[in-house]
């Protein structure tokens, strides 16, 4: 046992080496998409670089996977991953409906930080916008969070934080005729 253990040592070794790079190519990525995307899109570019992040994190294993134990195929455990994937996405349906609603959200931008929205009977100045849920400080100091589904199916009266409350301009993400806010 002690010998296989040693003939596999540097394939392990190169396994664990080329994890590290992969992993320090993930940083340096992130990085990159998160300072150029931080004038324009904050918020947008934090998901991206995290998601472009874990996506190199995730194939990175999947090469030294395949440099440590020659005989596995990746093929295999992407049928495995499909299959499971089903099961998976109605586990988790609420928290993949909040995220690919946070997406949307960040992408379309019908708020911005610092904008009093209403929706469903909360209001409040938008704190942060995240991709599970958005964060929101009610008028007595009390911080809201808003799972990202909510605002997205229901209707949103945003007053913008940089015009006058009288006048203020009004964006929902669902569409819908809604009354000023504020």
């Amino acid at each position: 046992m002690a010998d296989s253990f040693f003939a596999r040592l540097p394939s392990l070794i190169l396994g664990v080496l080329v994890f590290f790079i992969f992993y320090l190519l993930s940083i340096v990525v992130s990085r990159i998409i998160h300072s150029t995307t931080r004038k324009y899109r904050p918020n947008l570019g934090v998901v991206f670089a995290r998601l472009t992040g874990a996506a190199t994190i995730l194939f990175g294993f999947l090469v030294a996977f395949s440099v440590v134990a020659p005989s596995f195929q990746a093929g295999d455990l992407i049928k495995i991953l499909g299959i499971s994937g089903v099961a998976i996405g109605f586990a988790f349906q609420n928290i993949l409906q909040n995220f690919l609603a946070g997406i949307l959200l960040l992408l379309q931008e019908p708020f911005e930080l610092g904008d009093w929205i209403a929706v469903t009977g909360l209001e409040g100045k938008v704190d942060d916008i995240q991709t599970r849920a958005t964060i929101i400080t009610t008028a007595d100091g009390k911080r809201v969070v808003i799972p990202n589904a909510v605002l997205f199916t229901n209707p949103v009266v945003v007053g913008r934080a940089n015009s006058n409350p009288q006048e203020t301009n009004v964006s929902q993400a669902s569409r819908q005729p809604t009354e000023a806010v504020r």
